[in-house]
């Protein structure tokens, strides 16, 4: 708008009275005055700060651009990570979930040894620890699982 040319009208009315006393009603003497114009500003030069502001204002929406598309990748970004941690996490839970389930059976195997005489009680005590270690991995697997669940939720947007 800064390179367009611009019109404008003015104009103004006076009437105006002169007296040794002061009575805006009496017949003393007025004077009336009055003008009009016409004003028309086309704009040549002025220095180059109009082109300088247009630039300006260009590289301030390229910016501006610059920062929703990086805010984009930022968000898809982190969608993505989000998924890999979870289906990482659930890979982690079936994995420890196997352990338990091994540690369960070398633990009654070790019960069946010692009753039948052919283990000893540190097999039993052993087992017993290597089960109990699981159980913890399994329970610390499926704690990483949920907040990994809750992460991917929050990134999707499925969660506020």
């Amino acid at each position: 708008m800064a390179f367009i040319p611009t019109l404008s009208l003015t104009g103004n009315f006076l009437r105006q009275g002169q007296g040794t006393e002061f009575n805006i009603f009496s017949k003393g003497q007025w004077f009336s005055s009055a003008y009009a114009g016409l004003n028309l500003s086309v704009p040549l030069f002025n220095g180059f700060s109009k082109d300088a502001n247009v630039k300006k204002a260009k590289l301030e929406l390229e910016q501006t651009q610059n920062q929703f598309s990086d805010l984009k990748n930022s968000i898809d970004n982190s969608a993505l990570q989000a998924i890999n941690n979870f289906r990482s996490a659930i890979s982690t839970l079936d994995d420890q979930k196997r352990n338990v389930d091994l540690a369960e059976r070398v633990y009654s195997q070790s019960q069946r040894k010692y009753e039948s005489g052919l283990g000893t009680l540190l097999d039993i005590t052993n087992s017993q620890a290597d089960l109990s270690i699981a159980q913890s991995n399994y329970i610390n697997a499926m704690y990483d699982a949920v907040i990994a669940k809750i992460d991917y939720l929050y990134a999707t947007g499925q969660l506020k």
